[in-house]
């Protein structure tokens, strides 16, 4: 029984399609599982840099902490040691006022005076150093307790302080082990990258994601400028190999800091350092550079961006500081020309890479 030729063409279309669309669903059904392979590696990679930022901004904050409570401690020890002298000749006067009057059977306590404050009522304390300040010539006994209320809130303000200190030694050492963990996996998942995609190809997709970032800028560009609103675009950077050192040549304290920062292209980065020819972290670049022009800034960034005056992205100038992420985790020493010098992250050195600005929070102006 012979077939309608109307089933006959539908069955030959089925054929067809089979025969060749069929390869083509599957060949586009494998590219899109190798780019969604490629972009899952990509954003991984993005997420550890993005928390090893953070985890160096909380260590450099935790170190800045140690270093202003290890002043404080010092000028508190100070100045209780000089309480203490004034004190101490009180207490010898209260001694032998004490003595004099136990040899000579009086029957006056002085009791809230030489024990724990805490068993005494202040009216009891007041009533024997009243008595002391009469035995030793006083007028009154408002400077007596005036200067043991003295010793005693400066011994509690330091007893705090050292123990937040032993607190911050703890913090330090647990964000330190973080932050070598993040380290370990970060290098060992970009590896992995590069044997899975090869190195020609990983290279090519990191530039494929700057340059769609790029585009995504430039159209947020061209939309803000027809609104008059600054704006910006893509992630913290990793440093392009396609950027060129294109910016004015500024003068003053600015000149000087970028000149600075320039000098220590290639130096790797490492985590909570700043050492001239050997290492850097974002931050620790930036005052570092701002200091070889005689402008001291904080050791951390989210402390640079709260002591410099602000000025819009649109306004930015060669020296300023651009700065990343909510809170603050990243860094940069702009050039100008849509251009800054960075240590960006673990297994990179000091670079010069584009702006990304729809991640940046804000632009400090020093000097």
């Amino acid at each position: 029984m012979s077939r309608p030729p109307r089933f006959r063409v539908l069955l030959s279309t089925i054929v067809l399609a089979t025969l060749f669309g069929g390869p083509q669903i599957v060949a586009a059904d494998g590219v899109d599982q190798a780019q969604n392979k490629v972009d899952r590696m990509l954003n991984e990679l993005q997420d550890l840099e993005d928390r090893m930022g953070q985890l160096d901004e909380d260590y450099g904050t935790a170190q800045e902490r140690q270093t202003q409570l290890q002043g404080d401690i010092a000028t508190s020890q100070v100045k209780l040691g000089e309480l203490n002298v004034k004190l101490g000749s009180v207490q010898s006067v209260m001694a032998k006022i004490a003595l004099d009057r136990y040899t000579a059977g009086d029957t006056l306590q002085l009791s809230p005076i030489f024990s724990d404050a805490e068993t005494f009522t202040r009216a009891e304390q007041k009533a024997a150093l009243g008595m002391v300040a009469i035995d030793a010539g006083q007028t009154s006994a408002d400077g007596l307790q005036a200067l043991a209320d003295a010793v005693a809130r400066e011994q509690s303000s330091m007893q705090r302080m050292q123990g937040e200190a032993v607190g911050l030694i703890k913090t330090l050492e647990d964000k330190q082990a973080e932050y070598s963990t993040l380290e370990k996996e970060y290098t060992a998942k970009y590896a992995q990258a590069k044997r899975d995609l090869g190195e020609a190809k990983f290279k090519a997709a990191l530039e494929q994601r700057a340059a769609t970032a790029a585009a995504k800028r430039a159209k947020a560009a061209k939309a803000a400028r027809a609104t008059g609103t600054p704006r910006g675009g893509g992630s913290a950077p990793r440093s392009s190999p396609s950027v060129t050192i294109n910016y004015p040549a500024p003068s003053g304290k600015a000149g000087i800091a970028i000149r600075a920062a320039l000098s220590q292209l290639g130096v790797p980065y490492r985590f909570a350092t700043a050492e001239p020819g050997v290492s850097f972290d974002c931050s620790g670049l930036t005052a570092w550079a701002w200091g070889q022009a005689g402008v001291s800034l904080p050791r951390v960034s989210r402390s640079q961006f709260a002591v410099l005056p602000h000025v819009p992205a649109s306004e930015a100038q060669p020296g300023d500081l651009i700065f990343y992420y909510t809170p603050i985790g990243h860094v940069g020493l702009y050039l100008g020309s849509g251009q800054m010098v960075h240590a960006p992250q673990t297994g990179t050195t000091v670079s010069i890479t584009v702006v990304h600005w729809n991640k940046v929070v804000g632009v400090g102006r020093p000097g």
